[in-house]
């Protein structure tokens, strides 16, 4: 976790890269004041990069950017959505570069004939590793199985490697035989890397000294030509996810 990184960190180094990153302190402020202040201006760091260097999170703000003028109440049930589209079909998200997310509808009659009818089996997700966005035996670099429930309707699928394709179908395994149902889009996680940080050693003189406290950086990016990586920045631990 970030605050047991900085709580390891002797206090006056704590204090030089408050004033680096233009944090105010006063003289008698205390470790823990300090480390809550650092803490609070890493995640304005991390939102102001990934405002900044995603378009599409742009674009995806301004389309809920609203004016007082233009805000308005109305009834959860006035605009009610379906539970089910009653149709087959499975979708993979990419969340960052090692998580997916995957969610996934099934018509009515194949639900039916899960339950009561002539097929018969447990239902997965399998994972493909794909070389290119294109399913076929050559492409396919690996694959493994998540088994799921009917209930379920969604997943987050940890991405075993970066750099790479993914796609996921949706199958009901038997036995002796295998029904594939539906299979899902491509997506491509980003290279990635995740490096050793030398609390003493890698923060001093790096130029990105928020996010390097905070355990995550790109090894990959061009930090002489002052570009920040265009991804997500993600925490280091996924227990949010449960």
């Amino acid at each position: 976790m970030t605050e047991e990184r900085l709580q390891l960190l002797p206090e006056d180094f704590l204090r030089e890269i408050a004033v680096k990153e233009g944090i105010s302190i006063n003289e008698n402020i205390d470790k823990q004041d300090l480390i809550d202040l650092i803490l609070e201006a890493i995640e304005e760091d991390r939102a102001e990069n990934v405002m900044a260097n995603n378009p599409a999170m742009q674009i995806k703000e301004r389309k809920f950017d609203i004016t007082l003028n233009e805000q308005f109440d109305f009834d959860e049930d006035q605009y009610p959505l379906p539970e089910s589209y009653n149709e087959t079909k499975i979708v993979m998200l990419l969340r960052d570069p090692a998580w997916a997310y995957t969610y996934w509808d099934i018509k009515d009659s194949e639900i039916a004939s899960l339950k009561f009818g002539n097929l018969s089996g447990k239902l997965n997700l399998r994972v493909y590793e794909m070389g290119k966005a294109e399913f076929s035996k050559a492409n396919i670099q690996d694959f493994f199985d998540i088994p799921v429930q009917i209930e379920d309707g969604s997943w987050y699928i940890n991405l075993p490697r970066t750099g790479i394709y993914y796609c996921v179908e949706l199958i009901l395994k038997g036995s002796e035989s295998e029904k594939v149902l539906c299979r899902s889009n491509f997506v491509k996680s980003p290279q990635w890397e995740v490096g050793e940080l030398d609390l003493h050693k890698d923060l001093k003189g790096s130029g990105n000294d928020l996010l390097l406290v905070a355990g995550v950086y790109d090894l990959s990016a061009a930090e002489a030509a002052g570009k920040i990586p265009q991804r997500i920045i993600s925490m280091i631990d996924s227990e949010f996810l449960e």
